[in-house]
């Protein structure tokens, strides 16, 4: 019997069903990506690295760990693997990434995800207007791009000053990356994760084809000229970079897809279909197929990608590399 099966508490209960439901969500999350943590008794839980939200239904995925203890640690150090309880180190589970932004955030219940809206809105500078549009009765904060893990929780500090209260829910837009949101109990952080999304998407989700991986992701006629060279103008976020490469789409007369390594891990046709490498897997799909959302909804002006020294610190960082080894 796991350890979590014989103590586990209502609040992580509650947050497994919110994991499961974000997890059959791919407008929300994509392959290993978002995660989620609630506070209770001491304890932070929060979802494994290189784990997936739906698999939350059928195993173990959340990690127990001190949470007063990994609060004074983890603008420290990353080697988190101290900090998780001795019961639960049999698992073999890593915590997540993120397990700094979770644990300095003072909510209990603390939620991200890969949101296309999100993503979309915080790609240009238009950003602030729609945060600022957003009910005044919660705290919602642009975030510039940071590397995920302790440069971000860092970057999360410096814009919200300590300010922040358990009390008072609050949503993070993190540029180039997607949205976190704070709230009381799993409910609240569901309900959170809708509104804002539901604010900040602009466009109908694309039509995906349906197949093994690799081959033809979207009909023709999904992408226009507009979406086109948002796709193609570089990595978008971390997981576009670190699984589809630095250069994540190209351009292509027709398809099929290139079979040869061509730099590229996904191509828009002149059709504006979108193709992918045939030794792609279901994540890659997956993210390719969110981003192919993501661009469809951008609006503004001033979109950033990232640079080449930040994809290269993603690709290259052992975090990340674990994270990828559990790919499908």
């Amino acid at each position: 019997m796991h350890v979590q099966e014989r103590r586990r508490p209502s609040e992580l209960s509650d947050l497994v069903q919110l994991s499961i439901r974000l997890g059959a969500d791919l407008r929300l999350a994509q392959g290993a990506g978002g995660n989620l943590s609630v506070k209770t008794d001491g304890v932070l839980w929060i979802k494994a690295s290189g784990t997936r939200l739906g698999q939350a239904a059928e195993r173990d995925i959340f990690v127990p760990m001190a949470a007063q203890a990994t609060r004074e640690a983890v603008l420290v150090t990353e080697d988190l693997a101290p900090l998780v309880l001795p019961e639960a180190k049999p698992w073999g589970l890593r915590p997540s990434i993120e397990t700094a932004l979770h644990a300095l955030l003072p909510h209990a219940v603390v939620a991200h995800v890969h949101g296309v809206g999100s993503i979309a809105t915080g790609l240009t500078d238009d950003v602030d207007r729609a945060a600022a549009a957003l009910p005044n009765r919660l705290d919602a904060v642009v975030v510039p791009y940071a590397k995920p893990g302790v440069r971000l929780a860092r970057a999360v500090l410096d814009c919200t000053g300590g300010r922040l209260s358990a009390d008072r829910p609050v949503v993070l837009i993190l540029r180039n990356h997607g949205l976190v949101v704070g709230a009381s109990d799993s409910q609240g952080a569901g309900d959170l994760l809708n509104l804002v999304e539901q604010s900040f998407r602009s466009a109908a989700a694309p039509e995906l084809v349906p197949g093994s991986p690799g081959g033809l992701l979207c009909p023709d006629g999904t992408v226009d000229v507009a979406a086109a060279e948002v796709l193609c103008a570089g990595a978008l976020t971390p997981d576009s970079a670190v699984f589809l490469g630095p250069t994540p789409f190209a351009r292509i007369p027709a398809g099929p897809a290139p079979a040869e390594e061509t730099g590229a891990a996904a191509f828009v046709a002149d059709d504006g279909s979108v193709w992918l490498r045939p030794d792609l897997g279901d994540d890659e799909r997956e993210i390719a197929a969110s981003l192919v959302d993501v661009a469809r909804q951008v609006r503004g002006t001033g979109m950033q990608t990232l640079t080449s020294a930040q994809v290269d610190e993603l690709v290259n960082w052992e975090a990340e590399k674990w994270r990828r080894s559990h790919k499908r």
